[in-house]
């Protein structure tokens, strides 16, 4: 199969796209139903770790819950999820309630993105 990768069909490799395209297309070896395949996996994903996240009360949880998004956003080229979920775990070690707004709206970012790539 010839790879045909989002990145060229899509066209829109912008440095300040919130999946960078090109790193997908390395991530699925150009597998073009492997990225749609990821993609959708990490929306599915990302909600519900977001969700277990607000409910969730135990420090060590809410920590491996964030880091496990932090892979899953490195893994589609989500670099502002990741970076953002990096950021948070550093307050998460030191403060109890560390806020998750800026995480919800990378997320958020992220999965309009895809829905509008997937639709689109």
């Amino acid at each position: 199969m010839a790879p045909s990768s989002m990145a060229r069909v899509a066209g829109r490799v912008a440095p300040e796209a919130p999946i960078d395209l090109v790193q997908l297309a390395t991530n699925t070896l150009g597998n073009r139903d492997l990225e749609v395949q990821v993609l959708h996996l990490f929306k599915s994903q990302s909600c519900s770790t977001l969700e277990r996240l607000a409910q969730e009360t135990e420090k060590s949880v809410r920590l491996d819950l964030v880091h496990t998004l932090k892979g899953s956003a490195r893994a589609i080229g989500a670099d502002r999820v990741a970076t953002v979920c990096e950021n948070l775990e550093g307050k998460m070690q030191s403060t109890k309630d560390a806020a998750t707004e800026g995480l919800v709206a990378a997320v958020d970012e992220a999965n309009k993105y895809i829905r509008d790539l997937l639709e689109g």
